[in-house]
This record gives structure tokens, sequence and C-alpha cells, in this order.
């Protein structure tokens, strides 16, 4: 092999060789990088926001167990809404009350609990009427009514209509980790 053939054949293997390493270096060393630094990001503001959490939790814990303690139970929202509307026609029902339309409406998530709604339409004697929104309305249960009308029966004055929005604040059940 002459001499300008061994040039040629150590020009050509380093020119193959600075291009397999660009190539490698663009598509092997560069994405992964890439990744590494996503990564890192992502779990920086993962850790900004468990540092939060932690922060919040000395402030938020003693409100968040005064609700434990004070009866409002950890519980699914499908599985409150059908509790409190269970017990509305029960109670409605031992006092003789006529259940004219029960409807569940949608629930209002919170960020530290959640609120379930029922909305709920009778009819009875007065006294009947008053008994029972005296007990559903439990405020140490955390369950409110936000919103009643009253109206005279249209063909027995001697009854009365009620439609009452009934809200109940419940804890979100905890997250499996």
């Amino acid at each position: 092999m002459s001499e300008r053939e061994k040039k040629l054949l150590i020009i050509l293997g380093v020119s193959f060789f600075v291009i397999l390493n660009f190539i490698g270096f663009n598509m092997l060393y560069l994405p992964g990088v890439q990744k590494a630094k996503s990564a890192k990001t992502i779990s920086e503001r993962k850790l900004k926001e468990a540092e939060l959490t932690l922060s919040l939790r000395d402030e938020l814990e003693p409100e968040m167990a005064w609700l434990e303690r004070s009866g409002t139970v950890r519980s699914t929202v499908l599985e409150a809404q059908s509790k409190l509307q269970a017990l509305l026609r029960k109670q409605a029902s031992a006092r003789r009350l006529e259940i004219r339309d029960s409807r569940i409406i949608t629930y209002q998530p919170g960020e530290h609990f959640d609120r379930v709604k029922v909305l709920f339409k009778v009819t009875g004697m007065e006294r009947d009427v008053i008994s029972w929104l005296t007990s559903i309305h439990q405020i140490s249960q955390r369950q409110v009514i936000t919103k009643m009308e009253v109206k005279p029966q249209n063909n027995d004055i001697t009854r009365i209509e009620v439609e009452i929005e009934i809200e109940k604040w419940i804890l979100p059940p905890l997250e499996e980790e």
C-alpha cells in the first residue's frame, strides 16, 4: 500500500470516527441529558409542593383533627349522598310526610373537604314539617339546610309544601399511597 493510500485510509477512518461520534452524541447522549434535566425539574417541583404541604400541615392539622373529632366522617361522595338521601327519607316517613321529589345535586369538591347536596320536596302538616326540618338540620354533623321554599298546598290549606336543599360536609377518603 502506498503512502498516499495510507493517508487516505487514515483520513477516512478519522472522519468516519468523528461522524459516528457526532451521530452518537446527538442521538444518544443529548436525549438522555434532556430526559435527566426534565426529570430533575419535575422532581424539584414535586419537592417544593411537598415542602409547601408540610408547611401547611402544621397550620391545617388542628382543623382537620377537629373535623374528624366532631363527627365529620371520611367517605366517598356517592356514599355520603345516598346516606343523606336515605336519612331524609327515613325522617320524612317517620313524620308521615309525603315525599314529592328527591334529587341528588352535583357535589362541590373542596380543597380540604367536599360538600354533597340533596334536594327534597315534601308535603304535610305544618307541625310535622317543622319537626322534620329541625331533625335534619344538624350543625354538629356538618349537615345544614341551605335553601328552603315553603308554600301552602293548592288543594288543602291545612298542609304545606316545602322544598329544601340540604348540604353535608364530608372529608374525602384518604388517598392510597
